[in-house]
């Protein structure tokens, strides 16, 4: 009878456990909803940060985290080994120094029903010896049209506009009240010449100076006699403003040592409204396989200008080196170095190549698909697939000897394409 007894006792017990399990297993067969990850430290997009920080974050999931799933990626490295995880945190110090620049974070993990997380963020290690700063090149025959538009200037820092001097007074004194009702204070502007080479459409522009002294005379000079009259003249800061998707302009970009002096800058904005690209490549791939050392500006997207400070002085300095990328995305923020050496450097006698890339879509909004490293003769010397907000690539190129110069192009979705300046590579 106590046998029997005791085999029923057990027999309810058993089917109590049983249910709460299916309970448990039905709770988590439902279960939808991924967990959840904080950052803890260092924050999204934090600046100044230390060369050798603490990353640290917690995550949560009602029905439990899966430890067995947790990664950890820096610079694309899996360094999860290396992390100490616990039940809702994980934590990781470096073993070397970060390199100053831009850290990218990914986090992914899966709770016990296989919903997955993953979560990328950046920060900046040391203080930047650059920073980006996003602006217009205007053409004062649009200004009319430009003035009144607010989304021009939202996210910008500075303009530079052309001929200034020919457009009226009010119109030019609408534009800059509009300015000054839609910017920050320590927003930029000022002026820049243009004027026809060897009378053609083609023009050349110069920053930093405004004078129209001679110009009936400039005007009619051929390019090698104006380049070398502009070389003795001054200290210009002067760029090519093709009108036209042609690569005959400026004689074809024949090479001069008086005009790669002066020239910094290219536009190459497309001309063309029946292509799809925003930028014109033809014309700068031939100016850089001819020897001009030179990088790009547009005159109807974003130029952005690596610079020191936001003041007119510091603005010429990043275009006299040809610090400046164009985009048609203002918020990419690209960072490109090679050696140590930013986008518009010369080297000289490298043993190899050091490459630093760092592209961030800082909203998050429009993934990176592919960074293009392109070289002489428009080869692509390296395709590199992101999928990414936040991307960033490091490799070593040893065998360089055919290659004098390396600039990127970076696909987003949208149609969004930044164009790089070149690193220039010189050897013996």
């Amino acid at each position: 009878m106590k046998f029997y007894r005791f085999l029923t006792i057990f027999f309810i017990l058993f089917v109590l456990f049983m249910s709460a399990d299916l309970i448990e297993l039905n709770s988590i067969s439902k279960d939808n909803t991924p967990p959840a990850i904080k950052i803890i430290t260092p924050t999204k997009s934090q600046d100044y940060i230390i060369s050798q920080p603490t990353i640290k974050a917690s995550f949560y999931d009602k029905n439990g985290v899966d430890l067995r799933s947790v990664k950890l990626y820096v610079n694309n490295k899996d360094v999860t080994n290396k992390a100490q995880i616990t039940k809702n945190n994980i934590e990781y110090t470096p073993d070397k120094k970060f390199k100053r620049g831009t850290q990218i974070i990914k986090i992914s993990l899966c709770d016990n029903a296989k919903n997955k997380t993953t979560i990328e963020w950046y920060f900046t290690v040391g203080t930047p010896i650059y920073k980006n700063f996003i602006g217009n090149f205007i053409d004062t025959e649009n200004i009319d049209k430009i003035y009144k538009n607010d989304e021009f200037y939202r996210y910008s820092d500075y303009c530079i506009l052309y001929n200034s001097n020919s457009v009226s007074k009010k119109t030019l004194t609408d534009f800059e009240n509009n300015i000054k009702n839609t910017m920050k204070n320590n927003f930029i502007s000022f002026n820049a010449y243009k004027f026809n080479v060897n009378s053609s459409e083609d023009e050349i522009s110069i920053y930093n100076n405004e004078s129209k002294d001679n110009d009936k005379n400039i005007t009619k000079l051929n390019t090698e006699k104006l380049y070398k009259k502009l070389f003795y003249s001054g200290d210009f800061i002067c760029s090519f403003n093709p009108k036209s998707n042609n690569i005959n302009s400026f004689d074809y970009m024949k090479f001069s040592n008086y005009g790669d002096s002066i020239m910094s800058l290219i536009d190459i904005t497309n001309k063309d409204s029946s292509l799809d690209s925003p930028f014109y490549l033809d014309i700068y791939n031939q100016a850089l396989d001819n020897g001009w050392h030179i990088s790009p500006i547009s005159t109807k997207f974003i130029t952005k200008i690596l610079s020191t400070d936001l003041n007119k002085d510091s603005l010429l300095n990043g275009l006299k080196n040809r610090r400046t990328y164009v985009t048609n995305n203002p918020k990419l923020n690209l960072e490109f170095t090679i050696n140590n050496s930013h986008m518009g450097s010369i080297i000289a006698n490298p043993s190899k190549l050091n490459f630093n890339i760092s592209a961030i879509d800082s909203p998050y909004k429009n993934k990176i698909k592919n960074i293009y490293i392109i070289s002489n003769n428009n080869e692509t010397i390296k395709n590199i697939n992101c999928n990414s907000y936040l991307s960033k690539y490091e490799f070593t190129l040893k065998e360089f000897d055919k290659y004098s110069y390396y600039y990127l192009v970076i696909i987003q979705e949208n149609n969004y394409i930044t164009i790089s300046a070149p690193i220039w590579i010189e050897s013996k």
